[in-house]
Protein backbone atom coordinates (compact mmCIF):
# COMPACT_ATOMS: atom_id res chain seq x y z
CA UNK A 1 0.00 0.00 0.00
CA UNK A 2 1.44 3.32 -0.97
CA UNK A 3 0.55 6.47 0.87
CA UNK A 4 0.66 9.76 -0.75
CA UNK A 5 3.46 11.89 0.74
CA UNK A 6 2.66 15.31 2.01
CA UNK A 7 5.07 17.96 0.80
CA UNK A 8 7.41 18.98 3.64
CA UNK A 9 7.25 22.55 4.78
CA UNK A 10 10.49 24.32 5.44
CA UNK A 11 11.38 24.33 9.12
CA UNK A 12 11.17 27.85 10.45
CA UNK A 13 12.77 28.88 13.75
CA UNK A 14 11.55 32.09 15.25
CA UNK A 15 14.56 33.73 16.91
CA UNK A 16 12.79 36.87 18.10
CA UNK A 17 12.25 35.55 21.66
CA UNK A 18 15.89 34.42 21.76
CA UNK A 19 17.08 37.91 20.81
CA UNK A 20 14.82 39.43 23.47
CA UNK A 21 16.27 37.16 26.15
CA UNK A 22 19.85 37.89 25.07
CA UNK A 23 19.25 41.65 25.24
CA UNK A 24 17.63 41.35 28.65
CA UNK A 25 20.60 39.34 29.92
CA UNK A 26 22.99 41.89 28.44
CA UNK A 27 21.19 44.74 30.18
CA UNK A 28 21.08 42.79 33.47
CA UNK A 29 24.82 42.12 33.44
CA UNK A 30 25.65 45.69 32.44
CA UNK A 31 23.61 47.06 35.34
CA UNK A 32 24.69 44.54 37.96
CA UNK A 33 28.40 44.36 37.13
CA UNK A 34 30.56 46.52 39.33
CA UNK A 35 33.42 48.10 37.47
CA UNK A 36 36.78 48.49 39.19
CA UNK A 37 36.99 51.56 41.36
CA UNK A 38 39.27 54.43 40.55
CA UNK A 39 41.09 53.69 43.80
CA UNK A 40 42.77 50.73 42.10
CA UNK A 41 44.67 53.12 39.82
CA UNK A 42 45.91 55.35 42.63
CA UNK A 43 49.69 55.92 42.44
CA UNK A 44 50.69 56.53 46.07
CA UNK A 45 53.89 58.36 46.95
CA UNK A 46 56.76 56.33 48.39
CA UNK A 47 58.42 56.67 51.79
CA UNK A 48 61.42 54.88 53.25
CA UNK A 49 59.71 54.56 56.65
CA UNK A 50 56.40 53.24 55.29
CA UNK A 51 55.00 50.28 57.17
CA UNK A 52 52.64 47.67 55.88
CA UNK A 53 49.38 48.02 57.75
CA UNK A 54 46.78 45.31 58.17
CA UNK A 55 43.67 45.59 56.02
CA UNK A 56 41.70 48.75 56.71
CA UNK A 57 39.34 48.38 59.62
CA UNK A 58 35.68 49.10 58.97
CA UNK A 59 35.69 52.20 61.20
CA UNK A 60 38.44 53.85 59.11
CA UNK A 61 37.05 56.13 56.41
CA UNK A 62 39.10 56.51 53.23
CA UNK A 63 39.51 59.80 51.37
CA UNK A 64 41.16 59.37 47.94
CA UNK A 65 42.57 62.42 46.17
CA UNK A 66 43.57 62.27 42.50
CA UNK A 67 45.93 64.44 40.51
CA UNK A 68 43.09 65.62 38.25
CA UNK A 69 41.25 67.01 41.31
CA UNK A 70 38.64 64.27 41.62
CA UNK A 71 37.78 63.02 45.11
CA UNK A 72 36.45 59.71 46.39
CA UNK A 73 35.19 59.25 49.94
CA UNK A 74 34.60 55.59 50.84
CA UNK A 75 34.31 54.84 47.10
CA UNK A 76 31.59 57.45 46.55
CA UNK A 77 32.28 60.52 44.45
CA UNK A 78 31.43 63.91 46.00
CA UNK A 79 31.77 66.94 43.75
CA UNK A 80 34.15 68.92 45.97
CA UNK A 81 35.63 69.13 49.45
CA UNK A 82 32.92 71.65 50.39
CA UNK A 83 30.17 69.20 49.38
CA UNK A 84 31.96 66.43 51.24
CA UNK A 85 32.23 68.61 54.35
CA UNK A 86 28.50 69.34 54.28
CA UNK A 87 27.68 65.63 53.93
CA UNK A 88 30.05 64.64 56.74
CA UNK A 89 28.78 67.40 59.05
CA UNK A 90 25.26 66.08 58.61
CA UNK A 91 26.45 62.53 59.20
CA UNK A 92 28.40 63.51 62.32
CA UNK A 93 25.42 65.42 63.75
CA UNK A 94 23.31 62.26 63.51
CA UNK A 95 26.09 60.00 64.82
CA UNK A 96 29.18 61.63 66.42
CA UNK A 97 31.05 58.31 66.31
CA UNK A 98 30.45 57.79 62.58
CA UNK A 99 34.02 58.70 61.58
CA UNK A 100 36.65 57.63 64.07
CA UNK A 101 39.70 57.69 61.80
CA UNK A 102 40.52 58.98 58.34
CA UNK A 103 42.99 57.53 55.84
CA UNK A 104 44.03 59.98 53.12
CA UNK A 105 45.23 58.38 49.91
CA UNK A 106 46.65 60.93 47.49
CA UNK A 107 48.37 60.26 44.19
CA UNK A 108 52.02 61.19 44.13
CA UNK A 109 51.28 63.97 41.60
CA UNK A 110 48.36 65.48 43.55
CA UNK A 111 48.71 69.19 44.26
CA UNK A 112 49.92 69.88 47.78
CA UNK A 113 47.02 72.28 48.33
CA UNK A 114 44.49 69.43 47.89
CA UNK A 115 46.20 67.38 50.60
CA UNK A 116 46.39 70.36 52.97
CA UNK A 117 42.69 71.07 52.31
CA UNK A 118 41.84 67.44 53.16
CA UNK A 119 43.84 67.67 56.39
CA UNK A 120 42.12 70.96 57.21
CA UNK A 121 38.74 69.33 56.55
CA UNK A 122 39.57 66.52 58.97
CA UNK A 123 40.53 69.05 61.64
CA UNK A 124 37.33 71.08 61.17
CA UNK A 125 35.28 67.89 61.51
CA UNK A 126 37.13 66.97 64.71
CA UNK A 127 38.73 63.80 63.37
CA UNK A 128 41.89 63.31 65.42
CA UNK A 129 43.18 60.05 63.93
CA UNK A 130 44.41 60.88 60.43
CA UNK A 131 46.82 58.77 58.38
CA UNK A 132 48.37 59.41 55.00
CA UNK A 133 48.85 56.32 52.84
CA UNK A 134 52.21 55.68 51.17
CA UNK A 135 54.02 52.83 49.49
CA UNK A 136 57.31 51.41 50.77
CA UNK A 137 60.36 52.72 48.94
CA UNK A 138 61.79 50.03 46.68
CA UNK A 139 65.54 49.83 47.23
CA UNK A 140 67.58 48.88 44.17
Amino acid sequence: MQFKRQPLEAADVNITPLIDVVFLLLIFFMVSTRLPDQALNLQLPTASTAETQPEALPEISVLSLYADGSILFNEQTPTSLETLEAQLNEQLQNNPEAIQALLIQAENTTHHQNIVSALDLARRLGIEKVRIATQPLELK
